[in-house]
């Protein structure tokens, strides 16, 4: 009894410890001020099993089924590009302020580290506190299947093949009804490639 006693004790001061931390502002929550490594490493390990453990019923279509990739082009193209990139397109100068730093779909790292079922549901579910949003809430199945489809096939593909898909889709502009932003006009517009930053955080998804 007087061990339980004492386990009761230290959780109730460990939580108002916590209390106390949380109320004093001492936590820095800017984006600029990355988290420790042990956070890091916690926060990773978290994300990865709960991801692997709520996708690992998911029945994923024929990936290699052309159609939907054509068909998730637009979707990609009007909301992942702004961030994750593009063959011959930077992401939006917003996307290099977000912490984490957003991984290239371009690299292909992403698409060898998690499989199709497991970017379905970051698609359809988004991740908190990372700034990727959910996508499930607008749109059908169908539609983020294509949207992963063309994910997956984003690293085989160069710049010129993609500005076709950009132009066969009604030229800039069209899509999703976002703007664009070629390399060669955000570099024109003072944007930098994504910052070494990223590419550690692209390691670490």
């Amino acid at each position: 009894m007087k061990y339980i006693s004492t386990v009761v004790i230290l959780l109730a001061l460990m939580g108002l410890g916590a209390i106390i931390y949380a109320w004093s502002g001492v936590y820095n929550i800017a984006a600029t001020a990355p988290h420790r490594g042990i956070t890091s490493s916690f926060i990773e390990i978290l994300r990865d099993r709960s991801i692997a453990a709520r996708s690992d019923d998911i029945q994923a279509p024929d990936p290699d089924d052309s159609k939907a990739r054509e068909a998730g082009f637009p979707h990609y193209h009007g909301m992942c590009r702004l961030c994750h990139g593009a063959p011959g397109f930077q992401r939006e100068e917003f996307a290099e302020g977000l912490y984490p730093s957003p991984p290239s779909m371009t690299s292909g790292h992403i698409q060898e580290k998690r499989s199709p079922t497991e970017i379905y549901w970051i698609v359809e579910h988004g991740i908190k506190l990372t700034g990727m949003p959910a996508f499930g809430p607008t749109h059908s199945e169908e539609e983020l299947w294509d949207t992963v489809a063309f994910a997956e096939n984003v690293p085989r593909m160069d710049p010129e093949q993609y500005r076709q898909m950009v132009m066969k889709e009604g030229g800039m502009g069209q899509g999703h009804g976002h703007g664009e932003t070629s390399e060669e006009e955000t570099q024109a517009h003072g944007h930098s490639e994504p910052s070494d930053q990223g590419t550690a955080e692209e390691q670490r998804q």
